[in-house]
């Protein structure tokens, strides 16, 4: 064969070759946002080892699963809700709704956890049952003054802009999940006659009269089937946010461990079965730092019979609780269903934070929810609470005439797990090098897609491989960014 046809088909065999090797298509964000979902140059599996091969590894193993995904996401909570409902132009709020729920066009977040009345991230006080006039402060119902059955319950504030984004955002990502969660009820359920979680000035925590819980449990059942009649599927309920926590400025309730069994197993329980619900319940939603919670209502014979899993709250403990109720009750599954990012975190937050939705991953989370989904340009509006949360996106309207949409690094450090991660997705094995501060988390797909989500803790690059089937590929993860790994066996 002459010389220059031997190099021809040299060339075409290794064209052939690369052409078809396994491909691992790349995408990255950095702590400077200036490569922010960015996608890179692909790399690909060899199964020759070379200079790169003493190179830390993480093996991803497909072989091992773990639990299922729900999704990612945050909470339209009243503010958000008035905010793109009020403030942005409908064309303006379709634009940004497709930045968060569309997979093509966005990050397709699928978890939206919403209040049942007023959260701290409100612009008044309101419950679906007030028997006085709320406004930007509590009011407090006469005592006496009751509505057990229900006659004045009406979703009306919600029909007039939350309902209508619900449905905007499932038209977009028609595989979202809903979970709603009272942070209090009505006032005049509770021993205040307030929907304040305790009195401003005695601080005594406010908590469910037992004579109510019949009420309380037929007005989370009317909730979840107005939502449904008005075309928002409810998949998941909670019964209290944070119910070890009783706030004096905004909607809240002390509701003890061995409350909430009582209230499961007496009242929500046979008011769901008789209303035919099947809406998952999720036991505590509040922090890590106290097992026990959950242990008391998931160990009581007609509560646990009735929780689906665990709610949890990331602002004290460790994730790694999670693992230890997993061990204790394998059949429950477990959400992290609050975790706000604010103005008091310091250093690399988008790190810290990737680091954190890695470690509840690998601490069998079904679900990780931020708190916001988004908060103007002073964190708001809001009634009382936080006053420093940040929201996936800012809508700053410091011009009202020309509002300014921002994604903040909350949005990347979820879209980079939620745009990749299909409904029906399973973690799978991945390991961590002892010897790097890389993290990282893996995924497989219905349709067989492995997914890799990484973080670099380093303040320098990390240089790295990433093995599976044998084969490897060797990359490089900036100081303090997030990157996720596509492939198909």
């Amino acid at each position: 064969m002459p010389r220059r046809a031997f190099l021809t088909a040299c060339f075409a065999l290794v064209a052939f070759a690369a052409a078809g090797a396994q491909s691992i298509a790349v995408y990255q964000t950095t702590p400077d946002l200036l490569e922010a979902l960015s996608q890179r140059q692909k790399l690909h599996f060899s199964a020759k080892a070379g200079p790169d091969a003493v190179l830390p590894l993480v093996t991803v193993d497909d072989a091992k699963r773990y639990q299922e995904i729900d999704g990612f996401g945050a909470s339209l909570t009243d503010s958000a809700a008035w905010l793109f409902g009020k403030k942005l132009s409908a064309a303006k709020t379709d634009e940004v709704f497709k930045t968060l729920f569309s997979r093509k066009d966005g990050i397709a977040v699928n978890f939206l956890r919403q209040p049942i009345g007023s959260s701290d991230l409100a612009v008044t006080f309101y419950s679906y049952d007030d028997l006085c006039q709320q406004t930007d402060k509590a009011c407090a119902t006469p005592d006496g003054v009751a509505d057990a059955k229900l006659e004045h319950f009406s979703l009306s504030h919600d029909e007039e802009y939350i309902l209508p984004l619900l449905k905007k955002a499932l038209a977009i990502n028609p595989a979202m999940h809903v979970m709603v969660t009272p942070w209090s009820p009505p006032g005049w359920m509770k021993t205040s006659n307030s929907m304040l979680g305790s009195n401003p000035e005695t601080k005594q925590p406010s908590s469910l009269r037992p004579e109510f819980y019949p009420a309380f449990a037929n007005y989370l059942v009317k909730t979840v089937e107005g939502y449904q009649a008005a075309g928002v599927p409810v998949s998941a309920l909670s019964v209290e946010n944070e119910p070890l926590y009783a706030p004096p400025t905004y909607s809240g309730m002390q509701m003890l461990a061995t409350e909430q069994a009582a209230f499961f197993g007496n009242a929500l329980g046979p008011a769901m079965a008789a209303a035919g619900l099947k809406t998952k319940v999720m036991a505590y939603d509040h922090n890590w730092d106290r097992p026990d919670y959950p242990e008391t209502v998931l160990k009581d014979a007609k509560a646990g019979a009735l929780a689906a899993g665990t709610a949890w709250h990331h602002y004290g403990g460790d994730p790694a609780v999670m693992t230890k109720i997993h061990d204790e009750f394998p059949e429950k599954d477990q959400w992290v269903t609050e975790s706000s990012g604010g103005t008091w975190q310091k250093g690399n937050v988008m790190a810290e934070e990737a680091a954190e939705l890695v470690a509840v991953m690998r601490n069998w989370a079904r679900g990780y929810v931020l708190w916001a989904l988004a908060t103007d340009q002073n964190h708001g509006p809001h009634v009382g609470g936080c006053d420093t949360c940040r929201g996936l996106l800012t809508i700053d309207l410091t011009n009202p005439e020309s509002p300014k949409v921002k994604n903040e690094l909350d949005y990347y450090v979820l879209g980079h797990a939620s745009k990749f991660l299909l409904p029906g997705a399973v973690r799978i094995a991945s390991d961590e090098p002892a010897q790097t501060q890389l993290k990282d988390v893996a995924f497989r797909n219905t349709d067989g897609t492995i997914v890799l989500y990484a973080v670099n803790m380093g303040g320098t690059s990390q240089n790295f491989r990433i093995g599976f089937h044998g084969k490897a590929a060797a990359t490089v993860l900036p100081a303090g960014s997030v990157a996720t790994f596509v492939w198909k066996p």
